[in-house]
């Protein structure tokens, strides 16, 4: 029996192409081996609506003619020849899906059923793969699912920012990389692959696009330059950065404003902040009773040519450090302190997307040991993520409540479930001919909300604290790190000389 976590490649491109046809080249079959899908295979398909929506949803969204094109765009040096790009992004998914991020495992069973290509020439083209190809595959993939997703909310933003898109950025280094490489071997620590500058939209909980360097140990803040450009010209409202006190720099403002751009960052001490005396400032108190100070002055030195005119609120906490944000958003009538403050509290939802990846989508797992193989299975694990948060969209859209209601754990275990007993109880031929052959986003669409609408199960609902308990800070862990890109070029330094 051949196999195939997900057939994105196995969707025809117009209705005459045969079966036979609509896999890639590796998973083709000679035609007399496909049959008509059975009636017992046609009830497990429509047993299983999670696994058939998801299906479908790869099948619309990464299907390969749209592999093989983005490639071409973005495959700088690299080629095709024994391995194509269709079937790497395959041999990814398996191992993710179904082997817990084991690459070894997903390639043998690949192997076995279907006399794959070499170990070899899948791991050599994993490792070589540009961050920039990466990067592309995680936009364009998300910007086909963003035009799907249903009319609900991850994350309730206050009614003040309607007309902004919020965006929350946050740094991701990749740890914990195998020392496989003969430049890393012995190295004392553990090992960072690339980092990453990821861009969220807590909306709707997707993950947009994301910036790369294949130096682990770098600042994420350097990349905002290549990051921003990319998320301004995306169509639609202007965009709202939120972030923390890493992005606090005039530099980092000016990027942030291009566009009608606007930005709310912790406020960090090495920017000063100079009050104006002719506006003065309002002590409130918030819904805790905490004291909330809203002042309004100028960020930055006098000389500086970046100085900015800003407001700054502070909130006071008896125990803990005071929270002080920046924003140029200066009209406190038309957004209010509470909204800046409540929007602020919203940036954790990238910390809990991010776990969220790492656990369920075996990010701390890495199949590749180079810097370009992390950061693209960073870029796979993410769509993943994606991908899951419109189905589950769907299952919230008409029980009236929003993603952050359900548990993703819950949800994906049954996922899981669901796409595993597909596949032992349905040959791939099979599964291939009994997804529609015309997907169009409107079908799918109807196709979605059929399987997924009415879906709602006992033990999908989040479970959360009544009361709050207290707040146990466990030690920092301390040890020696490095990146494979800088033993990387220690070593050529050493060769060189």
């Amino acid at each position: 029996m051949e196999h195939s976590w997900i057939p994105h490649s196995a969707v025809p491109t117009n209705q005459s192409m045969e079966a036979a046809m609509i896999l890639p080249p590796h998973r083709r079959t000679p035609l007399a081996k496909y049959q008509q899908p059975t009636d017992f295979a046609r009830q497990v398909f429509e047993s299983l609506p999670l696994a058939q929506a998801s299906l479908a949803l790869f099948a619309y969204g990464v299907n390969t003619p749209f592999l093989a094109e983005l490639f071409q765009r973005h495959r700088g040096r690299c080629y095709e020849d024994v391995v194509t790009f269709p079937q790497l992004v395959d041999w990814i998914f398996d191992a993710l899906i179904e082997h817990h991020g084991s690459g070894r495992q997903a390639h043998l069973r690949r192997h076995r059923q279907q006399n794959d290509a070499g170990n070899e020439a899948f791991y050599g083209k994993l490792r070589r793969v540009p961050a920039r190809l990466s990067e592309a595959f995680l936009r364009d993939v998300t910007d086909r699912f963003t035009t799907l997703f249903p009319k609900v909310v991850a994350h309730r933003i206050p009614t003040s920012f309607d007309r902004m898109e919020v965006i929350i950025l946050d740094g991701k280094s990749l740890k914990r990389v195998a020392k496989r490489l003969v430049e890393t071997r012995g190295t004392p620590g553990k090992l960072l692959g690339g980092k990453l500058l990821v861009a969220y939209r807590p909306r709707d909980g997707l993950v947009l696009d994301m910036a790369s360097d294949l130096d682990g140990e770098t600042n994420e803040a350097k990349l905002i330059p290549h990051l921003m450009p990319r998320l301004h010209v995306r169509p639609g409202l202007a965009k709202l950065v939120v972030g923390d006190r890493l992005f606090c720099s005039l530099k980092h403002f000016a990027e942030f404003t291009k566009e009608n751009g606007h930005f709310v960052v912790r406020h960090a001490r090495t920017l000063s902040f100079e009050p104006d005396l002719n506006r003065p400032g309002v002590t409130t108190t918030d819904g805790s009773n905490r004291t909330v100070v809203e002042q309004w002055g100028w960020a930055g030195k006098p000389k500086d040519k970046l100085r900015r005119y800003v407001r700054r609120i502070t909130v006071e906490r008896p125990k803990a450090e005071a929270i002080t944000i920046l924003t140029d958003l200066l009209e406190g009538d038309q957004y209010p302190a509470a909204d800046l403050l409540s929007l602020y509290r919203i940036r954790w939802s990238i910390e809990s997307t991010f776990q969220k990846v790492t656990e369920i989508f075996a990010l701390g797992r890495f199949i590749g040991s180079t810097p370009e193989a992390t950061v693209f299975q960073a870029s796979m694990c993410f769509v993943l993520s994606n991908v899951v948060q419109v189905l589950q969209g769907y299952v919230v859209a008409k029980q009236k409540l929003t993603i952050d209601d359900l548990s993703t754990k819950q949800f994906c275990k049954d996922w899981h479930r669901q796409l595993s007993a597909l596949k032992e109880l349905v040959s791939v031929p099979m599964i291939v001919s009994l997804i529609s052959s015309d997907l169009t986003e409107e079908s799918l669409v109807e196709l979605l909300d059929r399987l997924l609408g009415r879906m709602w199960k006992p033990g999908w609902d989040k479970t959360r604290n009544k009361s709050p308990r207290a707040n146990h800070h466990a030690a920092k862990q301390k040890g020696a790190h490095t990146s494979v890109q800088r033993r990387r070029q220690a070593q050529k330094s050493k060769v060189a000389t």
